[in-house]
């Protein structure tokens, strides 16, 4: 059994974590304006092309929601 909370998470897991849809959570990591909603969300792409992936860390993503 895994009892270490995650340091970064994906697109779901955010979206599962907040309780907004995964389309909120990927308009957030586009993002730029701090006044429009929702308000920019950092995260990092991994890999490249139409697979790769976002992680985003679990302590931005409490900011984030802090934010609102």
């Amino acid at each position: 059994m895994n009892n270490v909370a995650p340091l970064a998470v994906g697109i779901a897991d955010a979206a599962a974590m907040t309780g907004v849809s995964q389309n909120t959570i990927r308009r957030a990591v586009k993002a730029t304006d701090p006044a429009a909603f929702p308000p920019p969300l950092r995260a990092r792409k991994v890999g490249s092309g139409p697979s790769a992936k976002h992680l985003i860390r679990v302590v931005d993503l409490e900011a984030w929601v802090d934010a609102f």
